[in-house]
């Protein structure tokens, strides 16, 4: 078979549409959600996350995350004080929400462990946050699940 100009032409729109079409369909089947589903109440209050940050700066060498075997363990200095000795924590995962998991404990718990089962292999985001005398602290680390 002889490939003349004609031919040529015709096979190429078609393999180039073949070639849209497979991106368009790759670029349907692409998980689409933000990042936070009230963004645009969370950028409202930015300035309020900014004074919470600052406070918090002080505790950010203060609280270790790492795993070990089959644990995310979370270790918390002892000259740290948290009111009513309770923390909420937030498993942070940009790429898909639906593998993010909150969970709260106290600091009398210290180290806290968590089975690494819970959480999915990859980098996750993790929020640390309290209370203590009417202000709100929160530090946040990363944390790597192999």
């Amino acid at each position: 078979m002889r490939l003349n100009w004609g031919k040529s032409l015709i096979l190429f729109f078609v393999i180039f549409f073949a070639w849209v079409l497979y991106f368009v369909l790759f670029a349907l089947r692409q998980n689409d959600d933000l990042v936070s589903d009230d963004y645009y109440q969370k950028g409202a209050k930015y300035t309020e996350q900014i004074d919470i940050n600052r406070r918090s700066a002080t505790y950010q060498d203060s609280i270790q995350i790492g795993t070990n075997d089959n644990l995310v363990q979370v270790v918390l200095s002892k000259g740290m004080t948290v009111a009513n000795d309770s923390m909420q924590i937030f498993f942070f995962r940009s790429s898909d929400k639906s593998r993010d998991l909150k969970v709260g404990f106290r600091k009398k718990d210290s180290p806290f462990q968590m089975d690494k089962n819970k959480l999915v292999h990859g980098r996750f985001i993790v929020y640390l946050t309290w209370d203590s005398q009417n202000e709100k602290y929160s530090v946040t680390k990363t944390v790597d699940i192999e």
